[in-house]
């Protein structure tokens, strides 16, 4: 008896929950018998919200690897045989220090009044190939005092003692980089703590670590993905070594006393939108906008529209996007029919 009568109380309080809604609903404007039987067919839209000025940091937080700075080679442009070494192996030399001493035979042409065939002898100079940067000399195990050098040979590298940091960015964070960044911050894993990291090259391909930046091969933002490289120095009194992982800060850019919406009220993040501005009477109106920088939450916009204005946030669905099926993978299609 009992049980029927606690099964009974339930059925009257769902009742009313179900009452209250459908009255709720219809003081919002009655939902059709169509809505009411298809959920999915409700079109919950946005809100209308107040465009404001306010300020934007956008920082992003990127994988990093470790490297040696690369040496750049001693090259004997012009071949020659090999007279002098003025250092060892593994020597520390500064810029323009002197490494090698390269003899090169220069052939003449017949002097003048002489016999058809006669020559002169072969004139000689004698080069010194400098350090094109200071560092650790190495390669210079395998040279010899009268080894012969082809043309443009490499007699040595010299690497300078210093490291740099490498992350990969995928290509379309790339709409998030407005200048080249000055704000960057190294922190190394199972390291010591963060410190700045001077700002050397942002290309495709340009910083080298492109499988390891970034983590493993696979992994989201590793290399390969298309996307480019954000390389900078390494401080000197940094404790690191050669394929250390952390993480790089990035600061892409900064702006104050700017007008800022929320992303998710724009059609587009980068240069040029679209946004739905609502008037005093409740029309609406779609309107182009230009934007600035953006931190992932909040966007900048320059033209298009002022201070107290209001737009729908989120912007609604674009009908020429946001049509039944179209971001399905084919496994979404092939879970549908299963």
């Amino acid at each position: 008896m009992k049980k029927w009568i606690v099964i009974g109380a339930v059925l009257v309080v769902l009742g009313g929950l179900a009452g209250t809604g459908y009255f709720l609903l219809g003081r919002l404007g009655g939902p059709s018998d169509e809505m009411l039987m298809d959920p999915s067919a409700m079109d919950v839209g946005g809100v209308p919200v107040e465009v404001e000025m306010g300020a934007i940091s956008s920082v992003m937080v990127l994988d990093a690897v470790v490297e040696a700075e690369p040496g750049e080679a001693v090259k004997a442009r012009g071949g020659g045989t090999v007279t002098h070494l003025w250092v060892a192996d593994g020597a520390e030399v500064e810029e323009g220090a002197p490494i090698v001493n390269v003899r090169v035979q220069a052939e003449t042409a017949p002097a003048p009044g002489d016999g058809e065939g006669d020559a002169q002898a072969p004139a000689t100079t004698e080069t010194t190939l400098y350090a094109p940067t200071g560092g650790t000399v190495s390669g210079l195990d395998d040279v010899l005092v009268g080894d012969v050098l082809e043309p443009g040979a490499a007699v040595a590298e010299v690497a300078p003692d210093q490291f740099r940091a490498v992350a990969s960015i995928p290509a379309n964070d790339l709409y998030r980089f407005y200048e080249d960044p000055e704000d960057i911050m190294l922190k190394i894993d199972k390291g010591p703590p963060a410190d700045a990291c001077e700002f050397l090259s942002l290309g495709t391909g340009g910083g080298g670590g492109g499988e390891d930046a970034g983590g493993e091969t696979g992994e989201e933002g590793a290399g390969g993905d298309g996307g480019s490289l954000l390389t900078c120095r390494v401080p000197s009194d940094l404790q690191v070594f050669d394929g250390v992982r952390g993480q790089l800060s990035v600061t892409t850019g900064e702006a104050e006393n700017v007008l800022v919406v929320p992303v998710t009220s724009v059609r587009g993040t980068s240069e040029e939108g679209e946004v739905v501005v609502v008037s005093g009477d409740g029309s609406e109106e779609v309107r182009e906008v230009r934007l600035g920088m953006s931190d992932g939450s909040l966007v900048e916009v320059t033209e298009g529209l002022g201070v107290g204005d209001m737009i729908m946030d989120p912007v609604p669905l674009d009908p020429r996007f946001d049509v039944p099926g179209a971001g399905d993978t084919e496994e979404d299609l092939m879970g549908e029919e299963g």
